[in-house]
């Protein structure tokens, strides 16, 4: 069975007038492609936890809470139950903290998750730690990893895990499943497209240097926006930098319109 839709990216040559974005249909075999889900938390959505007003946490303002949460029940929701009727695998990229909760979608049912390797070795110190600190902390302000909403971070509930889906934590154990089914092509909806998105483990630069096809689906994506800034500046930013560096984008609706005709 194949997925047939068109993708997107940027083409820039010749370099003194590029053709630009350019689309072309992919047929896809359903059986070496993944629908991801990344970093969908339920902070800011209905049922979830309240956007605290001391810290810059997840999405950051109130205002990109209540659009992500739109796009989580709209979009990606929708998008999730397309592929698992149209025979797709569907894969829940978090972090360790979230996986614990759901040990029996892991690659390894029954055993805890593989953290993510630290950034630092053990015999290693950061050359400017204290700045790192103070600087993050100037951000999000003091003592934001102390927020008590981490300790029930989980899935939103619009896009909450179904029997039968799977969850990775490291691009490791992600590479690993992937590599057993034979899957090729990995289409990503969550959050943020500008950072966690693009740089995560499992994220899309991650697994795209592995060699995998990686499409975003645009509007079940969004960048981390400012309000003293143009509306929409960096999600389109990010869409322009999947498409130029990292892989290929395509619409949801699209996505949805092509499952819905697998095996037809």
């Amino acid at each position: 069975m194949i997925l047939r839709l068109p993708v997107r990216q940027y083409i820039a040559v010749p370099s003194a007038n590029p053709r630009g974005l350019v689309t072309q249909t992919r047929e896809l075999p359903v059986a070496d492609t993944v629908l991801i889900e990344l970093h969908c938390w339920n902070v800011g959505v209905p049922g979830g936890l309240p956007v605290p007003d001391d810290y810059w946490v997840f999405m950051g303002s109130q205002q990109n809470h209540e659009r992500a949460a739109r796009i989580m029940a709209e979009v990606i929701a929708p998008c999730l139950d397309a592929a698992r009727h149209a025979g797709l695998a569907t894969v829940h990229v978090q972090p360790e903290s979230i996986a614990l909760r759901h040990v029996e979608l892991l690659p390894r049912p029954g055993r805890a998750p593989v953290p993510s390797p630290p950034p630092l070795d053990d015999e290693c110190e950061a050359p400017a730690e204290s700045h790192v600190t103070a600087r993050a902390e100037r951000v999000h302000d003091k003592g934001y990893t102390a927020w008590e909403g981490w300790q029930h971070l989980d899935v939103a509930p619009a896009v909450k895990p179904q029997p039968g889906d799977a969850m990775v934590v490291t691009t490791e154990e992600f590479d690993e499943w992937l590599r057993t089914r034979g899957v090729t092509t990995l289409f990503y909806t969550g959050f943020a497209a500008n950072l966690c998105l693009l740089d995560s483990p499992g994220a899309m630069k991650a697994m795209n240097g592995l060699g995998y096809r990686c499409i975003l689906l645009r509007e079940g994506a969004m960048a981390i926006e400012f309000p003293d800034q143009p509306p929409n500046l960096h999600t389109e930013a990010a869409l322009r930098y999947v498409e130029s560096w990292v892989g290929y984008t395509a619409s949801a609706d699209d996505f949805i319109r092509a499952c819905s005709e697998v095996g037809r």
